[in-house]
């Protein structure tokens, strides 16, 4: 069977059938991608690789504990099903319930054996395995191929196995008429990458599968040290922190990672495994994870209210971290360092915080951030200090200054993307004096806060100033742009009912 492939692959791999449904008694043309990894990383036969798949997914189940989320996109590994099907299956295992809906499962997958630039997605019509003939979802092929940056060819897919090792499950767990669309990530940026999700992401209909796996290390304690990194690094979304020692398919974990962050999404780890758990450890252990990544259940206004009832429950201790780091500015020259563990879980989560200074009600500095990179205290923490001391467009503030200070903190809500056809449309859609936009064209990127409506009449001429402020011409427009609303919650010190003591040590 093996060399009837081979035979099929390398001399014929255009095929001519006719197509009745699709175009009547007129043959046509239509290409078929053979499998290259067959008898190597899972079974040759069609019956031996139901039968594994099928007694890895019955295992699944025995381990799987459901909590009523299913998510929206899976990580999981490259590697022979031999070796991390176990893995690979827990991780499928969680989408069973989406199989009443599901239409097509896009699968991101890096290349092994070459680069390539851009994204490639294929020109082939069916992608062919020993169980089934797969069909590729050539409408949103062709849709993505119009984006700059991602091409339709054959070619890179026809030697790489990435997608192909994952079809064995999607094959066990949903029908015939789910179609697939393989996508290889070459040589493309990370905002390229979760542009290209944003573009296919969809709704229930849709599945984004992401192939990666650990990279080898030496011991079995190797791969596991490495994978309480990884894992730490996936949970908190932070894709900047992983570089290719960590992880294959680098990038397109990285990308997921990258829409998830802006989504206000949930990753959570479903299995892990090495090579060693299935076979006797030889000179290099691999590593295997299962992620899930989940979209947000809490509407915007829900998650406006969590963080206002944070900020109003915290009012205090977060307005006296700002000072005393102030302070710690005049005594050490840099920003307090906070023991997280002394506060609220949830000020140590990931948030975009400005804070702002008044002098005789004057601004004296103002520092922010437009992105959450760091955690909601230690935000605080930097960006009074650099507030008081950084403004290139003040005087650094002096001991003098203090006892009449003023301290206001904004925190940032998360940024929610707004679905919009047109300019006109995208206007509409606009809350003057509510809302601050952040405006994404690739690598273009600006933010307005919603205290700059008060400059701008309308929001035409919010929205023009903004694209110049991304370096774009006033009048720009794509179909690529993107537009990201967010509100602000704000805390004074003013409001307080001694605005001095924050100043002072805290009350144990």
């Amino acid at each position: 069977m093996r060399l009837g492939y081979l035979f099929a692959a390398l001399f014929c791999f255009f095929s001519v059938q006719a197509q009745g449904a699709d175009s009547g008694d007129n043959p046509i043309v239509q290409k078929i991608r053979y499998p290259v990894a067959l008898g190597s990383l899972y079974p040759e036969k069609a019956k031996d690789l139901k039968h594994t798949v099928k007694e890895l997914l019955v295992s699944a189940d025995r381990h799987f504990r459901p909590d009523g989320k299913i998510p929206k996109a899976l990580i999981v590994p490259s590697s022979s099903i031999f070796l991390s099907g176990r893995v690979t299956a827990a991780g499928y295992a969680y989408l069973k319930r989406v199989r009443p809906f599901l239409k097509r499962v896009v699968i991101l997958y890096a290349p092994m054996n070459k680069s390539y630039f851009g994204m490639v997605v294929p020109e082939a019509k069916f992608w062919e395995m020993p169980d089934r003939r797969f069909e590729i979802d050539t409408a949103t092929a062709e849709r993505l191929s119009q984006i700059p940056g991602i091409t339709r060819d054959d070619a890179p897919h026809a030697s790489e196995y990435g997608a192909e090792v994952q079809l064995p499950f999607i094959s066990a767990l949903f029908p015939p008429e789910v179609k697939i669309l393989p996508v290889l990530v070459g040589d493309a940026s990370v905002l390229q990458v979760s542009d290209l999700i944003d573009a296919v992401w969809g709704g229930p209909e849709t599945v984004v599968i992401v192939v990666s796996q650990l990279n080898d290390a030496k011991t079995y304690e190797d791969v596991l040290e490495r994978a309480d990194y990884v894992i730490k690094r996936l949970e908190k979304k932070e894709y900047q922190s992983l570089n290719k020692r960590h992880l294959t398919g680098l990038l397109p974990v990285k990308g997921l990672l990258h829409y998830a962050s802006e989504h206000d999404g949930e990753v959570k780890i479903l299995a892990r495994g090495t090579s060693a758990d299935e076979f006797a450890p030889s000179k290099k252990v691999s590593g295997y994870l299962a992620a899930g990544v989940y979209e947000t259940e809490l509407s915007e206004e829900e998650r406006k209210e969590k963080l206002e009832k944070l900020l109003q429950e915290n009012q205090e201790d977060l307005l006296r971290i700002a000072a005393h780091s102030i302070l710690s500015g005049f005594k050490r020259g840099r920003p307090l360092y906070v023991r997280e563990s002394r506060y609220a879980d949830d000020l140590s989560k990931k948030g975009a915080v400005f804070v702002s200074l008044y002098y005789n009600g004057m601004l004296r500095g103002s520092v922010g951030s437009s992105e959450p990179t760091r955690s909601i205290i230690r935000d605080v923490s930097e960006n009074a200090y650099a507030a008081a001391f950084q403004d290139f467009r003040f005087a650094p503030l002096g001991e003098d200054e203090i006892k009449d200070a003023e301290i206001s903190i904004s925190l940032l809500t998360p940024k929610v993307p707004l679905k919009f056809e047109s300019e006109e449309d995208l206007l509409k859609k606009m809350r003057p004096h509510r809302d601050g936009f952040v405006l994404r064209e690739r690598e273009n990127k600006a933010l307005f806060l919603p205290s700059v409506w008060d400059t701008f009449s309308t929001p035409k001429e919010f929205l023009m100033h903004l694209k110049r402020k991304a370096g774009l011409p006033a009048d720009y427009w794509s179909s690529t742009l993107k537009m990201y609303r967010f509100e602000v919650i704000d805390i004074n010190s003013g409001d307080l009912p001694d605005p001095k003591s924050i100043w002072e040590a805290r009350k144990r």
